[in-house]
């Protein structure tokens, strides 16, 4: 039997690898510890401030404060068009919102609104959780406001924020000039236009408030606050004031823009009582015909513009958008918007382009049996026994179509879109340029514009009817008021095409001008004086000979007037009332132009409305209006 030797244990602090274990759970030590402690040196020394502002922002809420719009005044620069009034709004902050499906339907309950509603709204302030977002505006402070500050831990989240509405003290007064305000969607904040604003801050939607926002908008304020760990407010830290916007005056004059008004719902009346049931709107512009300065503009239907204010309310957006014939949509503009065939308030202008061609002189006779006929195609004239042998003067005078058409028939033979070139011009088939938004550009048809409209090659042909009829204002021509207006202008004041505009200055809140819109000139029209002579000749004895189309209108009236009456054919609709008129006829200050539509004729509806206006301005005692009106044209 074998027996092996017995072994011995070392001790062990004899074991070598004992000592590298330990050394290596030192290391790591030593470097975990050493991290730890750079992390805390970083945190502590380099991060401190980052970490501390993080800890304020917790606590501290930066409020901003919405600035009062500048005020909009008439060209007086005293009465107030559209003025401020503080009001109370409520609002949510997304940041401090919690249990938001329980604190959405008691805010809904409150506010008297739908949750889909709130929760829309609520959807868009989440893109910027830090500001708070207006749910209602002009919230009752005696009830709501109190309530909501009574049970402010069952909202939380929930803000009352003072704020300034717009209030427009004459209502229903220079409505589609002045336009509204409301709260800056999503799409207009990707436009350049409202680049930089925030989702909630108001801006102009329409009128001058549209136009001019960024003048009458002011630069919000700031509030810092601190607040408690339930996000309620305790202490104001730090406020910066909002700054006012500037004050706009406008060129409007409000004894004119009444008139103007009231000459509408006069016109509607009459052409009513005169057989013309359709009668429900129109439209009036009043032009200083030597500056372009819109003195009034007034279209009907209008509409309170209160409706606007806190936010409209469905219903009434309802009420405003709904298809009425009896109440056609107020929310139309029809002075700029509204495209109309002229009738033979175009005939002037048809005029000047035979003249400028030389095709005639004033003195040039056509005769009129009542007819004219060109191949087996009969036009007829609005006097069914013609006006025998008549020259360029008395054709104004009595608007005779027969002479027209054979201006017509004489332009269509021309070589090239000779009446088309002249008529264009005179700003007709582009806008005019207005500082309001929506203008239309109405249009001049032509063989080029009818090529491409029509479908069928018969359709497409430019035959020489399609001038004779836009000779007398027919056919497919579209015209605005307010293009009548700068057109009728250029004949008043020799030649200038003026840029109409309703902008008179801006001023700050110490009435200091900051900028004047000065007068501007689209284009000159160079007349031969005899030729403008002949026109304005024609236009005159519109008023003031026996035979003119608005005798009846103008008569007994102190101050010269030239004007043209309009019958205007829009088949299937009754026929359009129009008339333009300035005055003094021999050196203009003030231009007219009066639509009804579907009212009828230009001598009995539209003319007396010129009228109205014109006695206010030249502060002339109204007719009593109880006299008839031999209706002609």
């Amino acid at each position: 039997m074998y027996l092996e030797p017995i072994r011995k244990r070392r001790a062990p602090e004899d074991d070598p690898s004992l000592g590298l274990r330990i050394g290596m759970l030192a290391a790591v030590a030593i470097i975990l510890f050493s991290v730890l402690g750079f992390r805390l040196w970083f945190l502590q020394i380099l991060s401190g401030d980052h970490y501390v502002t993080m800890a304020n922002d917790n606590r501290l809420r930066e409020v901003s404060l919405e600035a009062p719009r500048g005020v909009i005044y008439d060209k007086t620069g005293k009465k107030a068009l559209v003025d401020n009034r503080p009001s109370l709004s409520v609002g949510i902050l997304p940041m401090d919102l919690q249990a938001e499906d329980e604190v959405i339907p008691r805010l809904s309950a409150v506010l008297q609104m739908p949750e889909s509603e709130i929760r829309a709204k609520l959807k868009t302030a989440k893109k910027d959780p830090y500001l708070v977002s207006t749910i209602k505006e002009d919230v009752p402070e005696d009830t709501v406001v109190a309530y909501l500050k009574e049970h402010s831990l069952e909202f939380p989240g929930v803000r009352i924020e003072k704020s300034y509405l717009r209030s427009y003290p004459r209502k229903e007064f220079a409505t589609h000039v002045l336009g509204y305000v409301g709260e800056v969607s999503e799409a207009d904040l990707d436009t350049e236009r409202f680049h930089g604003l925030k989702a909630g801050e108001k801006v102009g939607k329409d009128g001058v408030e549209y136009t001019y926002d960024h003048y009458l908008r002011g630069t919000p304020g700031e509030r810092k606050v601190e607040v408690d760990a339930a996000g309620r407010p305790k202490k104001v830290l730090e406020e910066l004031s909002p700054l006012p916007g500037n004050n706009l005056v406008l060129t409007i004059d409000s004894n004119l823009q009444d008139a103007a008004e009231r000459a509408i719902t006069d016109g509607i009346k009459r052409a009513r009582a005169s057989d013309f049931p359709k009668a429900a709107a129109g439209s009036i512009v009043v032009i200083d015909p030597n500056t372009g300065e819109i003195l009034a503009m007034a279209s009907a239907p209008d509409y309170d513009l209160n409706v606007w204010v806190g936010g409209i309310k469905a219903a009434d957006y309802r009420a405003l958008t709904a298809e009425d014939p009896q109440r056609p949509n107020p929310l139309f503009n029809r002075a700029i918007k509204g495209q109309y065939p002229a009738g033979s308030t175009f005939k002037p202008f048809v005029a000047a382009t035979a003249l400028h061609e030389d095709l005639i002189d004033w003195t040039k006779v056509f005769f009129d049996p009542g007819t004219f006929k060109v191949g087996q195609q009969v036009w007829k004239c609005w006097a069914t026994d013609g006006h025998g042998e008549v020259n360029l003067v008395e054709a104004l005078m009595e608007s005779c179509d027969t002479y027209f058409y054979n201006l017509g028939k004489m332009l269509y033979d021309q070589k090239g879109p000779v009446l088309q070139e002249g008529v264009k011009a005179f700003g007709f088939g582009e806008t005019a340029g207005i500082d309001l938004p929506g203008e239309k550009a109405g249009r001049v048809p032509s063989a080029t514009w009818k090529k491409e409209y029509y479908k069928t090659d018969i359709d497409r042909l430019w035959k020489t009817g399609d001038d004779i009829n836009l000779a007398i204002g027919q056919g497919d021509l579209l015209v605005t008021p307010l293009q009548l207006a700068v057109a009728s202008a250029a004949i008043a004041n020799g030649g200038d095409v003026l840029v109409p505009r309703v902008a008179l200055r801006v001023t700050d809140a110490s009435g200091n001008t900051l900028k004047e819109f000065e007068t501007e000139t689209r284009r000159h029209l160079d007349f031969q004086q005899e030729d403008l002579d002949s026109i304005r000749r024609g236009l005159g004895y519109v008023t003031s000979n026996r035979d003119g189309t608005a005798y009846g209108a103008f008569k007994g009236f102190p101050v010269s007037v030239a004007g043209k009456t309009g019958t205007a054919q829009k088949i299937p609709d009754d026929d359009y009332a129009w008339f333009m008129g300035y005055a003094p006829a021999d050196a203009p200050q003030i231009l007219v132009v009066a639509l009804v539509e579907q009212g009828g004729h230009g001598s009995s509806v539209a003319a007396p409305m010129v009228r109205r206006v014109m006695e206010a301005y030249f502060n002339v005692k109204p007719s009593d209006g109880s006299e008839p009106i031999k209706v002609t044209e």
